[in-house]
Parts: structure tokens; C-alpha cells; sequence
């Protein structure tokens, strides 16, 4: 039998939708409570309401307990939830001929590694394999305190202790823990820049953003600023938070969802101008709602058009 708190579940199921939005939560989190605060689901009380045709989807995944202080994060854990999210994508938008729909991924902490494993798992398969097929349709990623480590064995052994101390603290409960010497893990940090940069002049560029924050979590520092990027691989910002709320919002007005909300909407539009480079099709975009005018060259034949991301006046 299914478990109820895993796979995909979409929060407004458009067919009108020009992107989907992807949320994945990280350790012991959920598909829901990681992006509650207070009682307000922003994903679907704001952002639904700013972001008009944009489907909403949350993946559901193991990231929680295992009875042994011993267990290690690798490849191969991270790369089974990368390969479980993208099948399910993949099933879920060849129901409806979506398949060519680009993806913006918004992840928090340990989440984040599934999403680049996707892309770095995407790159070693065959192209009708479900992983490449997401891989290639993701456009921009937003990474909320992630813990890729930075450089350097040593900042993953500290890592890893504040971590583990850090649901020791909230539950007494063991977890998955990032093995210092993880070679798989390791590979991650160097691949996964790799096919960012390699893809940044293509229509297959991904367009990145780190936040990291910059409170103590339990009087302890999370995810640092140079554990929580890759320089030069995208933009990096701190959010004047812990580890835990980097990912929640409770209003319209709360600083952190409005630079989430508009990195989300600029790496829209990053996407649209490289569609402009490789086809030769400009877009100029009204994201928050209005008329639109599409200017073609070439013998394409495309009349104007509107093109509403956002409820009118938000």
C-alpha cells in the first residue's frame, strides 16, 4: 500500500500552466508542514495567487529516521529519490502532454541534493530515460540552505555533527547522516557545477539561486554561506533567518517570500530569453498580468498574444 505522505501531490492542477514549480522539503520534512508557518501553506495561499500559470507540484520522499547513528547519505539513496520524483513527473505530465513544460525546482536543505543529483544523474543516461527527460526541462533552481559542503572533507564531517545535533535536539532521533569521506558525495559537489556551466549558453541553461541563513538554529549555524553555494555558479543571498523558517512564510509581505517570489519569476524569464536566442522569438514579458507582444523573425508566424503569469495589480 502507497504511503499517503510520499510521491507527488499538485496544489493547483493547470493545463493552462507555463511552468511547473516543483517543491521538494528536506530532512524529516513533508510535502505540506516544510512550507507551513503559523498555519499559512504559502506555496498555495500566496504564491498560487501571485504566480497565476504556474502548476504547483510537492514531492514527497523518505528523508527521515533510520535506526542506526551509523547510516550514511550516498549516491546511491540520493539518486533513488532523484530517479522516484522524476518517474513520477514524468508519468504525471505525459497525462497531459506536458512533457515539454520547463520546471523551476524550489528545494530546502537535503532536498536540494536530490534535485542536483537529478541533474548530474541526468546527464549519464539515455535521453528517453524518465531522469534525462526532467534533467533537461529544468530551467532554474532555487536552493534554500542547502548543504552542499563547500570544499574540503572537513566541512562535511562539521556539517554532518551539526546536523545530527541538531535533531537530536528537536526529537532524540537518529537520521541519515552525511558521511564525511563520501566519495559519492563528493562527486556531486564537482559534477554538479560542472553541467550548470555547461549549460549556461544553451537552451538547456539552468538558471541558479543559493540562500543561506543567517541565524543560529538552536544557537548553532546550519548551513553557512560557503556551504550553502558554489560560486559563480549562481546568484547567492542570505535570508535573515534559521535553518528551520528559511523555507516558511506567513504573509505577502514577509521579505523572504518576496525575494523568493521574485527569483522564481526572473529565472521565468532567464528561461523565455534563451528560447528568444535558440528560436529566434521575442517575448516581451508582463509577468504579473497584461498584454504581451510576441515579435518573430525568420518565417515563423505567430500572432500577439497574452501572456498572464500573475493576478492583475499583486
Amino acid at each position: 500500500m502507497a504511503n499517503p505522505k510520499y510521491g507527488l501531490e499538485m496544489w493547483n492542477d493547470r493545463t493552462d500552466a507555463e511552468f511547473d514549480i516543483v517543491f521538494v522539503h528536506g530532512l524529516r520534512g513533508s510535502r505540506k508542514d516544510t512550507w507551513t508557518k503559523n498555519g499559512v501553506f504559502w506555496p498555495e495561499e500566496l504564491l498560487i495567487k501571485d504566480l497565476e500559470k504556474c502548476r504547483m507540484i510537492s514531492f514527497g520522499y523518505d528523508s527521515g529516521v533510520m535506526h542506526s547513528d551509523t547510516a550514511e547519505i550516498t549516491q546511491g539513496s540520493l539518486e533513488s529519490d532523484a530517479r522516484y520524483l522524476c518517474s513520477l513527473l514524468t508519468s504525471e505530465r505525459s497525462k497531459d502532454g506536458t512533457e515539454a513544460r520547463p520546471i523551476i525546482t524550489v528545494a530546502h536543505s537535503l532536498g536540494g541534493l536530490v534535485c542536483a543529483q537529478t541533474i548530474v544523474s541526468g546527464e549519464k543516461v539515455k535521453e528517453d530515460e524518465s531522469i534525462s527527460k526532467i534533467a533537461m526541462s529544468i530551467k532554474g533552481m532555487i536552493f534554500l540552505g542547502t548543504p552542499f559542503g563547500g570544499s574540503g572533507g572537513a566541512v562535511w564531517a562539521d556539517l554532518a555533527r551539526k546536523i545530527f545535533n541538531l535533531v537530536k535536539k528537536t526529537d532524540q532521533k537518529t537520521l541519515k547522516t552525511l558521511k564525511p569521506d563520501s566519495d559519492d558525495l563528493k562527486s556531486l559537489r564537482t559534477e554538479f557545477p560542472n553541467i550548470v556551466s555547461k549549460r549556461r549558453e544553451k537552451p538547456e541553461k539552468i538558471g541558479v539561486v543559493f540562500f543561506y541563513e543567517r541565524f543560529a538554529t538552536y544557537g548553532v549555524e546550519i548551513v553557512a554561506e560557503t556551504a550553502a553555494s558554489y560560486p559563480g555558479v549562481g546568484e547567492i543571498l542570505p535570508m535573515r533567518t534559521n535553518h528551520i523558517d528559511i523555507c516558511k512564510f506567513e504573509t505577502a509581505d514577509d521579505d523572504g517570500y518576496k525575494v523568493v517570489k521574485s527569483k522564481i519569476v526572473e529565472l521565468m524569464q532567464g528561461n523565455t530569453k534563451i528560447q528568444e536566442q535558440a528560436f529566434g522569438i521575442k517575448y516581451e514579458m508582463n509577468v504579473y498580468g497584461g498584454n504581451n507582444q510576441n515579435v518573430v523573425s525568420g518565417t515563423q508566424n505567430i500572432t500577439n498574444q497574452t501572456t498572464h503569469y500573475g493576478s492583475n495589480g499583486s
